[in-house]
């Protein structure tokens, strides 16, 4: 329970240009309980940044299509959004 209970965040981040937008594709430092996947999904859907054209999240990833100037704040909000996860699964357990 020791490593599933470790604060998850992004581990690796890439981007790649797709036409005018961006996609981008971040692998998490373990893999999201199903619980913290759709905590996740859910917190996700109710306060996405505006500007998003898709977004994904499976146990291992996130990724998300969006302008160019907006990536490094979905990668913030990402985080913010990651921790509070995180820390909502853990109090509930």
């Amino acid at each position: 329970m020791g490593d599933a209970m470790k604060n998850v965040k992004v581990a690796a981040r890439s981007v790649f240009e797709v036409d005018s937008s961006r996609l981008a594709i971040g692998t998490f430092s373990r893999p999201l309980l199903d619980d913290e996947a759709r905590r996740f999904r859910r917190t996700w859907e109710s306060e996405a940044l505006p500007g998003f054209e898709d977004f994904q999240v499976d146990a291992k990833r996130v990724s998300f299509v969006t302008r160019p100037e907006s990536v490094t704040g979905a990668w913030r909000e990402i985080d913010r959004v990651l921790a509070q996860t995180t820390e909502s699964v853990r109090k509930a357990s």
